[in-house]
């Protein structure tokens, strides 16, 4: 509920050090809206290839220098793979980062489509039709896929992906669901600050201003406290 999203924004800003004090003290929520957010959910079955660079490194010591013998591999690897209920929001007003950092949902909890649930809430109506929404879920499925053969790439000091991998996406559904979300807008020296609550798990993302003396200070400080033992460690090795 709404107190719920207010606790997790104080949560949220409690603790982080470079954040400006003022924005701690004077803080104070401008809105806080609940809002079903529409989203499509796709299904597919994918097909993915990539090529991968793994190399192995090998080092012998000399009585004069030190030699670093490095194997390199070519590791092809292709595979299908069933995506379930990926989901892209529907709506080209909700910041498209957000939505994907507050995921994810709890989808054994979605319920049948009722108004009732709207009560006391707000609700969007799809602008980004499903359509203009696959490219979003090809390249969400297509990054998890190469991930996936990458990992398969094992016993090697490195692995790197070469060249551009092929992706087939070969079948498809698609479904509409309504997802709940809080939305936390707040000011701070005049710009807007904006928060996003996964309205279901509680998860919570946002961006905080940041405090340039406290960000220039804090280093110094470290270096002032850590520059003595490192003076003594160099000079016991120096002689």
């Amino acid at each position: 509920d709404k107190n719920d999203a207010k606790a997790a924004f104080k949560k949220h800003i409690s603790g982080k050090r470079l954040l400006p004090k003022t924005f701690k003290d004077e803080n104070h929520i401008d809105e806080i809206k609940g809002i079903y957010v529409p989203f499509w959910l796709f299904d597919a079955d994918v097909f993915a290839r990539a090529n991968f660079r793994a190399e192995n490194d090998v080092r012998r010591e000399t009585a004069d220098e030190i030699i670093t013998e490095t194997s390199v591999y070519q590791c092809e690897r292709a595979g299908s793979m069933h995506f379930v209920r990926i989901p892209v929001d529907g709506s080209e007003r909700m910041d498209d980062a957000y939505m994907d950092s507050i995921e994810p949902f709890d989808y054994a909890e979605l319920m049948p489509f009722s108004a009732a649930y709207f009560t006391g809430h707000l609700a969007d109506k799809y602008d980004v039709d499903a359509e203009e929404s696959i490219p979003r879920a090809d390249a969400r499925m297509r990054a998890t896929a190469v991930d996936a053969l990458q990992k398969t790439v094992k016993g090697y000091d490195r692995c790197s992906i070469e060249g551009d991998p092929s992706f087939l996406r070969e079948s498809a559904a698609i479904s509409y669901a309504m997802l709940p979300v809080w939305i936390l807008t707040t000011r701070y020296e005049g710009k807007p600050y904006t928060f996003m609550m996964n309205g279901q798990t509680g998860k919570f993302v946002g961006s905080l201003p940041v405090d340039k003396r406290k960000s220039w200070l804090y280093p110094a400080i470290a270096l002032a406290v850590f520059w003595p033992v490192l003076y003594f460690i160099v000079q016991y090795f120096m002689t």
